[in-house]
């Protein structure tokens, strides 16, 4: 057996400090992390961020992901450098962009899919995602990929995890069992390491859901009488998807308002403040008939009463107006309540025996303690005891936890946005180039320009001749037709004077 440590793409085991390494596997909600320390030496290669990481536990490759942090210092009694060095898992590859998008009438197997496919770089696969639920609207308004996987999975009470591989896995609790269980005499776990907490702080028995607004599915229809003959827009009692418009029987065609124009429409719909608007006004005693699909508010109620009878009543209220789907309603309802009807238990233990995985359901035995029952594997740490073995510390949960760092990262979630039937997604994107230019200039040198000019010169006798008076003119004046106009112009005291 060994341990290997690919940094970009090649083996450089023999630079690591073993003491330092540790591998951390989240299931679900957090990244999975690795930490080490690099020792330089001679050897040319520097870690970088961004570069790929690869560790295998012998043939076994139990993480996979890129240098997100890097601390350097100076080897202390040799020539070289050190690096502390911080990896994140795929997870910080699959997040590099937002999903923006709406699924209706789609199996959740087809939603992951397609956010692998077209908001990722494509390297994610999706042959361990094994739900045909079919969703009938879910909205994912600018989300990470990683953010509407979890979404998907609290409606369906499900796990998911990135693995070494880019592979998705999306399937059932308890539907990936660990090689081996836990009993008082197999010897598959160091015994005094195991300890159990008990929390009953979260239970929850009876939870409300409330969604945004789904289409109704029957149609609803009712008029409007117009009173006076200065009302161009009116307000409609509800939000409408499939609004159709009649003006005293007349079909009118039905624009998007501040999208739309009545250049091409009759009359423009606004969504958000349910209301129609007409280019001109109408007539004292028009009737508008508007009909179409009522937008609902979306609610559900789950409640357990066992849980209820063992511990009393413990409320929650779900917001979320992303669920536009009353199925899907129940099912985040239900998720809950199997989720926290209970008291959570915790279980920590040490073991030296490799194969276990977060997200694997592992049974524990052991009568010292009367526990006999189902756990998941929550958190998985991988520390090096040599170059040869790693010693594995687990965390086992009877449900999920809600941890400190999930309740942070909750509150720093995006609010959930109600889709809209007028809006408009208009991808924009920034293209950022270098420009280069250049100027070249040239110094021209004075050169002597020696050339010929000739002048000629018309000399033109006046044609009164030369013992004819003019006919003076006391103001400007231009001869025309010239020269045979005999008129010039004079000036006093030179060419005549008065008398």
């Amino acid at each position: 057996m060994a341990i290997t440590v690919n940094l970009d793409s090649v083996d450089r085991s023999d630079h690591i400090d073993w003491s330092s390494l540790e591998v951390e596997q989240n299931l679900t909600d957090e990244v999975d992390s690795m930490r080490f320390l690099y020792r330089q030496g001679s050897r040319a290669y520097t870690p970088s961020i961004g570069h790929d990481v690869e560790v295998y536990d012998d043939a076994t490759k139990i993480f996979g992901g890129k240098i997100v942090s890097i601390s350097e210092s100076v080897m202390s009694g040799a020539d070289g450098l050190v690096y502390e060095v911080a990896c994140a898992d795929h997870t910080y590859l699959f997040d590099a962009q937002l999903v923006l998008n709406s699924y209706e009438n789609e199996t959740i197997e087809d939603i992951i899919d397609d956010i692998a496919t077209n908001y990722t770089d494509g390297s994610f696969t999706t042959n361990n995602v094994a739900s045909t639920f079919v969703i009938d609207k879910i909205v994912f308004n600018g989300v990470t990929p990683s953010d509407c996987l979890k979404k998907l999975a609290s409606i369906l009470q499900y796990h998911w995890y990135i693995d070494p591989d880019k592979d998705i896995h999306f399937y059932p609790m308890l539907a990936e069992t660990a090689p081996f269980d836990l009993e008082d005499d197999t010897g598959k776990f160091v015994y005094r390491s195991l300890t159990r907490e008990i929390e009953g702080t979260q239970i929850t028995n009876s939870v409300q859901v409330r969604g945004g607004l789904y289409d109704e599915a029957s149609t609803y229809t009712d008029e409007i009488t117009v009173s006076g003959n200065t009302s161009k827009s009116f307000n409609l009692p509800f939000k409408f998807a499939n609004l159709a418009i009649e003006v005293n029987s007349v079909a009118q065609t039905v624009g998007v308002d501040f999208v739309d124009t009545f250049a091409s429409f009759d009359v423009l719909y606004n969504y958000q403040n349910q209301s129609i608007r007409f280019n001109g006004a109408l007539s004292d005693g028009d009737v508008i008939e508007f009909s179409g699909n009522r937008k609902v508010p979306v609610k559900a109620i789950a409640k357990d009463s066992a849980s209820i009878a063992q511990f009393g009543e413990r409320a929650k209220l779900i917001r979320d107006n992303s669920i536009e789907d009353l199925a899907v309603a129940r099912k985040r309802a239900q998720a809950e309540i199997l989720r926290y009807k209970d008291e959570l238990t915790e279980l920590k233990f040490r073991t030296y025996t490799p194969g276990l995985n977060v997200g694997m359901s592992i049974r524990l035995e052991n009568t010292a303690r009367g526990i006999d029952a189902d756990y998941i594997i929550r958190r998985l740490t991988f520390t090096a005891a040599d170059p040869t073995s790693f010693v594995y510390d687990v965390e086992l949960v009877n449900t999920r936890t809600q941890t400190f760092q999930q309740l942070l990262a909750k509150l720093l979630e995006p609010d959930p946005q109600q889709a809209s039937d007028a809006e408009v997604a208009e991808p924009i994107e920034t293209d950022i180039q270098t420009v280069e230019i250049s100027e070249s200039i040239s110094l021209v040198t004075a050169e002597e320009d020696d050339a010929t000019i000739e002048i000629a010169e018309d000399i033109q006798d006046d044609p009164l001749g030369a013992n004819t008076e003019p006919i003076w003119v006391l103001a400007n004046y231009v001869p025309s037709p010239w020269p045979t106009d005999p008129k010039r112009q004079g000036l006093l005291s030179v060419s005549f004077k008065l008398t």
